[in-house]
């Protein structure tokens, strides 16, 4: 009875920390938009991103006194953890340049789809016919609400911008899926922190010896800047804690709801009022996800 209240405990916690991961990382997409308005580039805020991830781990990995040294092949898979994330960042940013942010979100977006495949083609989940086709149903609800803007049309040209969001998509799946694995041996901030190490390494070479970083010019855009590195790193920080309690697939799922939330913060935040399909297709999206929760909630005997 004690393992089953745990269960149920664990399942719940890691819910809401994965719901809260998805409305975080919508108000740092936010964020990130006026953040550019007021002239920052992507170089910039991967850089902001990056170093203020890691230093936030080195206080926290400091204050708790954890045990800092892993065996070489973990440290390795952490290390790739780190390009991964790296690459998903400059990806998913560099697709907006070619195609509308909605698209870009929509074609990212097909990363829970991928780890539902794998996980249920590979064996490590039971997912039904059933489940999958909710799953389906809920990435229709994404169709319906931004197709509601007549956002998605784009030309042949757009098809390279299409191409990075889909392969930052795959980057994101393949993080999950290792991440759990690595999670089952390590505490999540020890993972992080080694893999912070390795995608700031990254970030800080493109950032000294390729890119150029334009900063903000105005204070507003400062602000803007520094909301968004935080904003990432609570909702990164939340995903890897969500992904240590309930698995890839559960929290995918429940992240997929995040351009949901993006899309009302939108109207909050940027005043971008909503149309009736929209509304219906976020609607959709929603209640498939709140369907495919009941259906993956532990049982009570």
């Amino acid at each position: 009875m004690r393992d089953t209240e745990s269960t149920r405990r664990r399942f719940w916690l890691g819910s809401a920390a994965a719901l809260m991961s998805a409305v975080a990382f919508s108000s740092n997409v936010a964020l990130s938009k006026l953040a550019y308005d007021f002239g920052t580039n992507l170089h910039a805020l991967n850089l902001i991103r990056a170093a203020v991830f890691l230093g936030c781990l080195l206080v926290a990995v400091w204050l708790s006194g954890s045990q800092v040294s892993i065996n070489r092949n973990e440290l390795y898979r952490c290390l790739a953890l780190g390009v991964l994330l790296c690459a998903e960042m400059y990806l998913l940013l560099a697709s907006i340049l070619f195609i509308p942010v909605a698209l870009a979100i929509l074609v990212f977006y097909t990363y829970p789809i991928m780890i539902a495949l794998w996980t249920w083609r590979t064996g490590q989940c039971h997912f039904s016919y059933f489940g999958l086709g909710v799953m389906a149903l809920a990435f229709i609800g994404l169709i319906i609400t931004l197709t509601g803007s007549g956002r998605l049309l784009v030309g042949w040209d757009g098809r390279n911008g299409i191409a990075l969001a889909f392969i930052a998509a795959i980057c994101l799946a393949a993080i999950l899926l290792l991440s759990e694995r690595v999670l089952a041996r390590q505490p999540a901030k020890i993972m992080m922190l080694y893999m912070l190490f390795g995608a700031t390494a990254v970030v800080g070479f493109v950032s000294l010896f390729i890119a150029e970083l334009t900063w903000p010019a105005s204070l507003q855009g400062w602000l803007a800047l520094c909301g968004s590195a935080a904003l990432y790193v609570v909702a990164t920080m939340l995903l890897f804690k969500a992904v240590d309690l309930v698995g890839s697939l559960q929290t995918a799922i429940i992240d997929n709801t995040s351009p949901v939330w993006a899309m009302i913060l939108g109207v909050i935040v940027l005043g971008q009022w909503l149309t009736a399909q929209q509304v219906m297709g976020a609607s959709v999206t929603v209640a498939a996800v709140m369907l495919l929760q009941w259906i993956a909630r532990p049982k009570t005997r």
